[in-house]
C-alpha cells in the first residue's frame, strides 16, 4: 500500500490535517505537494490539507488549528457563546447564517488557511486575555458523526468569554437573563478558579451580579473575598441604578439594596 494510501486511510473524516500530521503518517511536504497537484489531497494552503471529497466544516478546521497542542497551551479554540451552544446552554435558535466565537492567546497569528476560507459561519475572533494562560478550562468536543476531537472552552469559561465580548448595553438583556437562568449546573470550583484568574474587575462584577440575580445553588459556594473586585464605583448603564454589593450602575431590576 502506498504512503498516500495508508495516509488516507488513517485520515480522521472531514478533519483538516497540518504537514505536521503528515509527516507522521509518512508523507513528507514533497509528496503532499506532489499528491494535491494530482488530485489525491486538496491543499488548503500554508502546509493544511483536507481529503477530497471530505465536507468541510469549521470544526474540522479547528482540529487542523490544535493539532499537535495540549490544553491549557492552545493557540485558538472556540468559546463564548459558540461552546455555550455546543454545550446545550444556548437558548435562542441561531437565525440566518452561525457566528463562530473564535479566543486565541495574544500574540498569536490566526492562519491564513483557516482565516481566509468561508467555513459557512461569520468569524469573530478575540484575543483579549479573559482568564491568565495557566487558569484556563477546556474540554473536548466531538462533531456529531465524527470520530475526532477539538477542545473548547469549559461551560464556565465560556459564559466568562462570551460576557467579556458584549458591550455594556447588551449585558442585561433577555437573552444573557435567559442563558444565565439556564446555567443550573455550573461547577462552583471551576469558576472559582477562573473568577480568581480573571483580570477583568468589570467582568467580575457583571458575572457576579448576574449569578445572583440567577438564584442558582452554585452562587452561594464561590467564596468572593479571594476576589479582586477592584474599588470604587463604576457605571455600565447610564441612567442606571447603583447595585451596592458590587457598585456598578444596572438597570434596576437587577439592584441590591442595602
Amino acid at each position: 500500500m502506498t504512503k498516500i494510501n495508508q495516509a488516507l486511510q488513517k485520515w480522521p473524516v472531514g478533519a483538516v490535517v497540518t504537514q505536521a500530521w503528515l509527516d507522521s503518517a509518512g508523507l513528507s511536504s514533497r509528496a503532499a505537494g506532489k499528491n494535491a497537484a494530482r488530485g489525491n489531497l486538496l491543499r488548503l494552503g500554508g502546509g493544511a490539507y483536507a481529503r477530497p471529497g471530505d465536507r468541510l466544516t469549521w470544526e474540522g478546521g479547528v482540529a487542523g488549528l490544535q493539532y499537535d497542542e495540549s490544553p491549557p497551551d492552545l493557540s485558538f479554540w472556540p468559546g463564548g457563546l459558540t461552546a455555550l451552544h455546543l454545550a446545550g446552554y444556548s437558548h435562542y435558535l441561531m437565525l440566518g447564517r452561525e457566528r463562530l466565537y473564535l479566543f486565541g492567546q495574544p500574540g498569536r497569528r490566526l492562519a491564513k488557511w483557516f482565516s481566509s476560507r468561508d467555513w459557512g459561519v461569520d468569524l469573530q475572533v478575540s484575543q483579549a486575555t479573559v482568564v491568565q494562560p495557566d487558569g484556563r478550562l477546556f474540554v473536548p468536543y466531538s462533531p456529531p458523526g465524527r470520530d475526532y476531537q477539538i477542545h473548547i472552552s469549559c461551560p464556565e469559561m465560556a459564559i466568562l468569554e462570551w460576557l467579556h465580548v458584549l458591550p455594556n448595553e447588551l449585558l442585561f438583556s433577555d437573552s444573557v437573563v435567559d442563558t444565565f437562568n439556564g446555567l443550573v449546573n455550573l461547577r462552583p470550583k471551576r469558576l472559582q478558579a477562573l473568577l480568581q484568574a480573571c483580570r477583568s474587575i468589570r467582568l467580575k462584577r457583571v458575572f457576579l451580579l448576574l449569578a445572583r440575580c440567577s438564584g442558582h445553588a452554585w452562587y452561594a459556594h464561590l467564596d468572593k473575598t479571594h476576589l479582586d473586585l477592584g474599588k470604587g464605583k463604576r457605571q455600565l448603564i447610564p441612567g442606571g441604578k447603583l447595585d451596592n454589593e458590587f457598585l456598578i450602575t444596572v438597570p434596576e431590576r437587577f439592584t441590591h439594596g442595602d
